[in-house]
């Protein structure tokens, strides 16, 4: 399960997670019946909701089969997944300890720990984890991949992409939207050395391996800019916003393109939009910076216009 990661002139690259989904097969054992559910059930259907998106009865169900002692290590490992998922992340990192206390080899709690790490900002402990998965499974794509994250947020970017290339050289059957999500990634972390070709190489990867997403074309477009390819960018923002109409920042980044190559209407008109996105988006501090470059443009405009009168 992957979550895609963008690059911004304005505001960063964001930041794209590889989620493991993994659920632990309980020993097979009686089920004695409690108030006419089997014990075992409680495992089984808080599984069964965990993979119909169902989260906040899958986790009525683990805790359930916690109560009753039911297959420990396997519920509290799940148990994290789901807490994951409904982002209590705390929450998530205990279980996936309470797993480990009855399982320690266990390389996928390893992974779900470090993810619920990361998610809090704790990323030394994230690599932690990473390392600890890895001792147990040394071709772990998520592990190599996950860990890369963990060493970009950290700014250590030549450990993020001797990550990314385990993980690409680990994938035995690639997957094309992994693949490409992985290369995005790469890119960011070429993108904040200062290696801007190299950026753009994964990019047309990533772009070709999966050429629906938006973030990817708007991440391009942004290198493209930041190289001074001004058409290409403007290009790119196009493509981007054909895909999502709402990504402000694409909007923003086009208009000061345009106002730069002087093509005022059509500056304007990009900031606007992008200043609307971010008012129904609710980022109110970006709407009013916006609404201020706007006017800034037009007092320039109307003050060159007052002086060739």
């Amino acid at each position: 399960m992957l979550a895609k990661r963008a690059i911004t002139m304005i505001a960063g690259f964001a930041v794209s997670i590889l989620l493991l989904i993994f659920f632990v097969s309980p020993a097979t054992q009686a089920a004695p019946q409690i108030d006419n559910v089997p014990v075992q059930d409680w495992f089984k259907m808080g599984v069964e909701k965990t993979k119909q998106g169902n989260y906040q009865l899958a986790l009525l169900n683990f805790n359930e089969a916690i109560k009753l002692g039911t297959n420990l290590a396997a519920s509290y490992s799940n148990r994290c997944l789901v807490n994951i998922h409904l982002k209590n992340y705390l929450q998530a990192k205990y279980d996936c300890t309470q797993a480990l206390q009855h399982q320690p080899a266990n390389h996928s709690v390893y992974l779900n720990r470090g993810l619920a790490s990361y998610r809090l900002g704790n990323y030394q402990a994230a690599i932690a984890d990473y390392n600890a998965a890895l001792q147990l499974k040394p071709d772990s794509v998520p592990a190599y991949y996950n860990r890369g994250l963990a060493y970009a947020d950290r700014e250590n970017y030549l450990e993020a992409i001797a990550d990314y290339n385990r993980a690409l050289s680990q994938m035995s059957q690639p997957d094309s939207l992994q693949l490409a999500t992985i290369y995005s990634d790469r890119a960011l972390a070429y993108f904040s050395l200062g290696n801007l070709e190299g950026a753009i190489v994964d990019l047309n990867q990533s772009i070709r391996l999966d050429s629906t997403s938006s973030l990817t074309y708007y991440n391009r477009a942004c290198v493209y800019q930041k190289q001074g390819r001004y058409q290409k960018a403007i290009q790119d923002f196009t493509q981007s916003l054909q895909r999502d109409p709402n990504l402000a920042e694409a909007y923003i980044n086009r208009g000061l393109i345009r106002h730069q190559l002087g093509d005022r209407q059509a500056a304007l008109k990009d900031l606007r939009l992008g200043a609307k996105c971010f008012c129904q988006q609710e980022k109110l501090i970006a709407y009013q910076k916006i609404l201020k470059l706007i006017e800034e443009i037009q007092q320039s405009f109307s003050s060159s216009e007052s002086v060739i009168a």
